[in-house]
């Protein structure tokens, strides 16, 4: 049987990149799956335009879905942005710009889901942290909010979990999509030969981990982030 069979999941950041792929790869292993983004989405059941750094909208986007399934058994949050620029020269509006959609936009999904699961009697949710969390050179606003990211995610396990309320992150390294498609080419080999296996990620990776915390295969997990790198995070490979 397929691991989301019947449950209906919200994918957000679904235009493209690893939100798209894990909303197509939801829909194949049996989810109803409703894709979001601020962009028109081409993944899922139902597409829904949603700015999840907007209160009304992320309440919009709840309500379509119960309106429409009923339920929300999976939240997979992947929509987020960069704006980097070294911490000196960083404007108030980068920063506010970051963490407004990276953090208080993944508060205000996260918020507004885990109501309806709790009443509901549970559910899981799938957010984005990632390793820049740890700290990564010219992104203070990206890394400081993906630093929260991971804060929330276990608070909201801590607190959700009496009612069967599943909370985890993933925190992906070097990933092919459209975010990091900007870099140079120099940047990339430098990733790419600090990640020892030796490759950059692909969306799927990260769509498949993210399958494993949605589904009930990861029934007795809440409040990991699960590191999605390459190995990464364990250390820097040698030339």
């Amino acid at each position: 049987m397929a691991r989301l069979h019947d449950k209906v999941a919200i994918v957000t950041g679904a235009a493209s990149g690893i939100g798209e792929r894990t909303a197509r790869l939801f829909a194949e292993e049996g989810a109803r799956v409703v894709a979001a983004d601020i962009n028109e989405p081409h993944a899922g059941v139902l597409a829904v335009r949603a700015d999840v750094a907007d209160p009304a909208s992320v309440e919009e986007l709840v309500a379509t879905t119960k309106e429409r399934f009923g339920r929300i058994d999976v939240l997979a949050h992947f929509a987020g942005i960069t704006n980097d620029g070294r911490a000196e020269k960083m404007t108030l509006v980068q920063w506010d710009a970051v963490l407004r959609v990276n953090l208080t936009g993944t508060f205000l999904i996260a918020q507004a889901v885990v109501r309806e699961m709790s009443a509901q009697g549970g559910g899981s949710i799938v957010l984005a942290s990632s390793r820049s969390y740890l700290g990564n050179f010219g992104q203070a606003n990206y890394a400081a909010s993906k630093g929260g990211v991971v804060s929330l995610t276990r608070t909201l396990a801590l607190e959700f979990g009496r009612y069967k309320v599943r909370v985890n992150a993933l925190a992906p390294g070097f990933i092919e999509t459209p975010m990091t498609a900007v870099l140079s080419e120099k940047l990339r080999a430098k990733a790419i030969e600090g990640t020892p296996l030796r490759r950059a990620g692909k969306p799927e990776d990260v769509a498949q981990a993210a399958l494993f915390l949605a589904s009930d295969e990861s029934a007795f997990i809440t409040g990991i982030v699960l590191a999605v790198d390459g190995g990464r995070t364990t250390g820097t490979a040698p030339a």
